[in-house]
């Protein structure tokens, strides 16, 4: 499972050199555009929307089902990681289940992009309704633009999607599978976040720009931290010491339960061993109670 960054094939002074520029540039456009042009956030929403019934599409089941596997299919994914990485520290000795960068780079991809920067910094900070809260739409809130602060406090905000976010995140798996199935399954990937955020468009539950804004972050995130872990000259052997030191922990929490597990056993023993004080005072009592009988 390797990642390549192959930038012999980008010709010098060309986007395809700096992703990470092209990625800034394409959310900075999306984002002054839907500014300039809140309409088409409603437009988009207005397609999905049916006077007296809201969005129908909440009651489909296919869809409904559709968005749990959305939700599911990425949990399992840092399930999978985590259960690697503990048995990684269970069992010492063996290599790793997955490589220590790939662990590393995804848990920090889902803890910095969905977790902490679209439900810790962009849903507290940025008040607005989802599009079946507003009045357009038979709700009862004003509606707000993208990246407007609002001024209201709600219960259930929009911006940015993190749905939209958490999917985006699976896409760069595309980059550690074999180079002759990479374009297949990052067009798979694609299409399934795609899919994923018109669903929730469709739901009433985002607007356009939430989920667009949304993936451009976080392809502005997984780039960044692809260059830190795989890109930088010298990180080649990143893996190597990282195994190590995954290794010399769990030698060292290896020793430490061993110790624990024997101080636990001296002090049963200790405490459920009999004295000779009391295998004296056994037949003692024993003899009361016969003459007492």
């Amino acid at each position: 499972m390797v990642f390549v960054l192959d930038t012999a094939r980008a010709p010098r002074g060309t986007v395809s050199e700096k992703p990470l520029l092209l990625a800034l540039l394409v959310t900075l456009t999306l984002s002054a555009f839907f500014v300039a042009f809140p309409a088409v956030d409603l437009a988009v929403s207005r397609l999905f929307y049916v006077e007296g019934q809201g969005f129908p599409a909440t009651k489909i089941t296919a869809l409904n089902t559709f968005r749990a596997f959305g939700q599911y299919f990425p949990l399992t994914l840092t399930i999978v990681l985590v259960i690697g990485l503990l048995l990684k520290l269970v069992y010492p000795s063996r290599a790793s289940l997955f490589p220590p960068r790939f662990t590393l780079y995804f848990a920090s991809l889902f803890l910095l992009g969905p977790a902490l920067m679209v439900n810790g910094i962009f849903k507290p900070l940025f008040d607005r309704p989802r599009p079946r809260s507003v009045l357009d739409f038979g709700g009862t809130d004003h509606f707000i633009h993208a990246w407007a602060l609002g001024g209201d406090y709600f219960d259930d905000r929009s911006f940015v999607s993190g749905e939209a976010a958490v999917v985006t995140c699976l896409i760069p798996l595309a980059f550690f599978v074999p180079i002759v199935w990479r374009r297949c399954v990052f067009c798979l990937l694609s299409a399934f976040a795609a899919l994923t955020a018109l669903n929730r468009i469709a739901f009433g539950a985002h607007f356009l720009s939430d989920v667009l804004i949304a993936a451009g972050l976080m392809a502005i995130l997984s780039i960044a931290l692809g260059y830190l872990f795989y890109g930088r000259p010298g990180v080649q052997s990143c893996d190597v010491r990282l195994e190590a030191a995954m290794t010399a922990l769990g030698h060292r929490l290896h020793n430490a339960r061993r110790e624990a597990i024997a101080r636990l056993v001296t002090v049963l023993t200790r405490h459920l061993s009999l004295s000779p004080a009391m295998l004296q005072a056994a037949p003692e009592a024993a003899a009361e109670t016969e003459r007492q009988s």
